[in-house]
Formats: structure tokens, C-alpha cells, sequence
């Protein structure tokens, strides 16, 4: 019976590693993750079953049978979630296939074709942002924040458009940005490291030996050293807000600022009896500014597929009195399209390739969306006569699609792109050449053979 209760435990743990080691060969990282914990689970449930068997709390057969009974159980579950998930996987490239010529996936716009009903229903419910509301917000001095997918023109097609505008109409004085990142803290939002060019260290080395006449000059440099620490950017806005100026300040990507810039922020943004507070603990000094004269404004992106952010409290996003979700831009698109010399047939052909491409994105096909700056590179490549669908795959296919643990392209997403590219740019082929009502089911809009 022992050796019984020994083959099956053998058996039932060479059954959770099978498990193991498929999800964390095959799977996603997200998915991982869940196979990570269920391994965890259960390895932490067998050493607790050692121990209380070790000091006699349960009998080695209760101990046998409960381990047993557990590991069967786990290793069922994780081989059977193992090939949902891997099932779950090998669909999505059926959502590439267009059930109707590419351009018709096109914005609607006066030049491109029209959009099917659904279509055009689907993208009525879209939230567009009401530009007139929106500049009253910034000119009535509103802290705004705005989240969306990267390269929508947040920071500079949204923010730095409208505040601009009250520069040009000198309602402020100037726009100060600071970029955020997990690396910067809070002291760098108050004094940042500057390296000391030859020529400033021995003008300061000449200086400091007027002040320290008794100091040799080896001395002096050792303590000089070849870096110094200057005025920080937010320190900046609220001295220059002190003096008087009305100042528009971007934290841009604010979530991917370390906790600790986050936190002197979140003081910063304070209003205290009527003014805002910036408490500069490397000095010692507080800078009280009245609240019109600094307008904070943010970007972020939200979302599990942006590594090395961070979650917002509620205390933080409670400082912003507007916060906006920003999709891209179809107008400010096409705009961008026609100044790089694009005509307006193909201008609605790249269009059309962005729309699919992020409808996939959204439904979880893709790893990345095409971005605005993605498509104004691509206009920009194929303006002085390129091909579209080579140019696309040496500027950005790439960069949309998952890759394995051994960095290699996930050839589905591959294909999917591919084949919109083709359905959309390639010419009908001569079968179809004097039918224009076949099916919609044609080669050129069949998943491609090749890469």
C-alpha cells in the first residue's frame, strides 16, 4: 500500500509540472501568472501537510490521501486550463478575415466609402471630444488629465494645442513639460543632477579659491567633483509662478513616475487657503503660489498591456477636476496624411488599415495598436511613391504583434496583418477584374500563405 500511495504521488507531481512547464513554455505572460499560482498553491499545501504530519497534528494516511487527492485534482485542472486557453489562442485570426472589401473599413469622410449601417452605428457611439467645451476647460484654468491609448495626440495634439492657443492669446505665459519615469523621484522634481563641464569647474574652482583662500585647488576640486545639482522643473514652475507668471505644467505619463514623485505631486496640487504649496525639503524652503497661476495638466495610459506604470489613487486622480479619455483622432489623422502629400484615395486606404487594425487590438488580437505616429510615419515613407505593404512591414508590423519567450514573431497576428494589407492595397486579381459584385470572399481577402 505504501508503495502504491508512493507511484501515485510520483505520478501526480510529474502531472502538475507537465502543467507547469507548458504554461510557462506556451502561454502569455498574463497567463502565466495564473499557472504561477496554482503551482505556488499547491507546493506551499504539501510542505504544510509535511509539517503538521511531522509533529503528529494528522496521521500519514490522512496526510497521504489529502496530498494525493489534491494533486490529482490540481493537475487535472491546470492540463485541462492549459488547452482552453491554448484553443482560446489559435482563434482570434478569424476576426482578420474581412467580410467585405478592405475599404469600406475606411472613417467616414467625404472622400472615403461609406461605411456599412452597423458599421456606421458602432461608430457614432465612439465618445468624441466636444472641442469648444474643452477649451472653456482650459481657459477657465481646470487641472486635466487625460488617459487613452499611446500615440492618440494627448500630450501634444489635445494639451499643448489648447494651452498654446492661450499663449498665443497671452492668457498664459508658457507651457512647462516634465516627463515622467519610474527613475525619477521627488528630489528631482527639486533639484536634478547636472554634469560640470571642464570649463565651469574651473570657473567655480577659480571662484570657490577667492572664497576659500586657505583650500589648495586638488582639494577643492575633490569636493567640487564633476557633477552639480540644479533648480528641478516643478521648483521652476513655482518659482517662475512666484514672480508672476501664469504657467501651464504637463506632467506627461504621470503614471510612470516613481511613488515617491507621485506623492510630492499630490502635495503640490494641494490648494491650501487658496494657493498652492511646494514644500522643497532639500533646502528647507515652501513656495506659495496663488491657484491661477499654475494650471496642472497630465497624460497617462491605463491599461495591463503598459508595463512599468502605476496605479493612480483616488487621492491623486481627486486633484484633477477634469479627467478625459482620448481615442485617436480620425480627423487630425487625415490632416496629418494630406500635409505629408497623400492623396485622398490613399489617405482613405490608410485609414482603413488603422481602424482594423485597432477593432483587433480592442478585441485582444493584437498586442499594440496602430498609433498615430505609426500611421503619420508610414504616410510620410510611402508620400514619394513607396509601396504601402512593404513600407508597413519595415516600419511597424513588427512592433503591433506578440512574440514568443524566444522573441519570435507570433506568425498569426503576422498573417492577419498581411492579409488586411493586401485585401486593401493589392490590385483585384483577373478573374474578379470585370465582376466588381463577387463575393466578398475572394483570394485577396484570404489569410495569406506567405510571410
Amino acid at each position: 500500500m505504501d508503495k502504491w500511495f508512493a507511484i501515485v504521488g510520483v505520478f501526480g507531481y510529474i502531472g502538475l509540472l507537465i502543467g507547469y512547464i507548458l504554461a510557462v513554455t506556451y502561454l502569455s505572460p498574463e497567463k502565466r501568472r495564473m499557472f504561477h499560482g496554482v503551482f505556488a498553491s499547491m507546493s506551499v499545501f504539501i510542505l504544510g501537510g509535511m509539517i503538521l504530519q511531522s509533529i503528529g497534528a494528522i496521521t500519514d494516511v490522512h496526510f497521504v490521501e489529502s496530498v494525493l487527492s489534491a494533486m490529482g485534482i490540481t493537475a487535472v485542472l491546470m492540463l485541462g486550463l492549459y488547452v482552453y486557453l491554448r484553443q482560446r489562442k489559435k482563434q482570434p485570426e478569424k476576426s482578420f478575415k474581412p467580410s467585405s472589401p478592405r475599404p469600406s473599413l475606411s472613417v467616414r469622410s467625404d472622400r472615403a466609402p461609406a461605411l456599412p449601417a452597423e458599421s456606421q452605428e458602432a461608430e457614432d457611439e465612439q465618445p468624441v471630444l466636444d472641442s469648444s467645451s474643452l477649451e472653456n476647460i482650459f481657459r477657465k484654468g481646470f487641472s486635466v488629465l487625460l488617459y487613452g491609448p499611446t500615440g492618440s495626440g494627448k500630450t501634444y495634439g489635445v494639451i499643448f494645442e489648447h494651452l498654446g492657443k492661450l499663449v498665443k492669446q497671452e492668457e498664459r505665459d508658457g507651457i512647462v513639460l516634465i516627463p515622467c519615469s519610474d527613475g525619477m523621484e521627488d528630489y528631482d522634481l527639486l533639484s536634478k543632477p547636472m554634469p560640470v563641464g571642464p570649463r565651469d569647474k574651473v570657473r567655480i574652482l577659480l571662484e570657490l579659491e577667492k572664497e576659500f583662500p586657505d583650500l589648495d585647488q586638488s582639494s577643492l576640486s575633490r569636493i567640487l567633483g564633476d557633477w552639480s545639482r540644479v533648480e528641478g522643473p516643478l521648483r521652476e514652475v513655482f518659482r517662475r509662478a512666484q514672480k508672476g507668471e501664469r504657467l501651464g505644467v504637463v506632467f506627461d505619463e504621470l503614471n510612470r513616475a516613481s511613488r515617491s514623485a507621485r506623492n510630492l505631486i499630490l502635495k503640490a496640487m494641494d490648494p491650501v487657503m487658496g494657493h498652492y504649496e511646494l514644500h522643497d525639503f532639500t533646502s528647507g524652503e515652501i513656495l506659495k503660489v496663488p491657484l491661477e497661476r499654475i494650471q496642472f495638466c497630465a497624460t497617462c495610459n491605463l491599461g495591463a498591456s503598459y508595463s512599468q506604470t502605476h496605479d493612480l489613487d483616488e487621492s491623486l486622480l481627486d486633484r484633477f477636476q477634469s479627467v478625459l479619455f482620448v481615442d485617436y483622432n480620425a480627423v487630425l489623422e487625415e490632416r496629418i496624411l494630406e500635409e505629408e502629400g497623400l492623396p485622398p484615395s490613399s489617405v482613405a486606404r490608410l485609414m482603413s488599415v488603422a481602424t482594423a487594425l485597432r477593432d483587433a487590438y480592442r478585441m485582444g488580437h493584437l498586442n499594440a495598436p496602430l498609433s498615430t505616429r505609426h500611421l503619420k510615419n508610414w504616410g510620410r515613407a510611402i508620400a514619394g511613391g513607396g509601396d504601402p505593404q512593404a513600407t508597413a512591414r519595415m516600419l511597424w508590423v513588427d512592433r503591433l504583434i506578440a512574440h514568443d519567450r524566444h522573441g519570435y514573431p507570433d506568425e498569426e497576428q503576422v498573417a492577419g496583418i498581411l492579409e488586411i494589407l493586401s485585401s486593401t492595397f493589392s490590385p483585384p486579381s483577373e478573374g474578379h477584374a470585370g465582376n466588381r459584385t463577387a463575393s466578398p470572399d475572394t483570394p485577396s481577402s484570404r489569410m495569406p500563405q506567405g510571410g
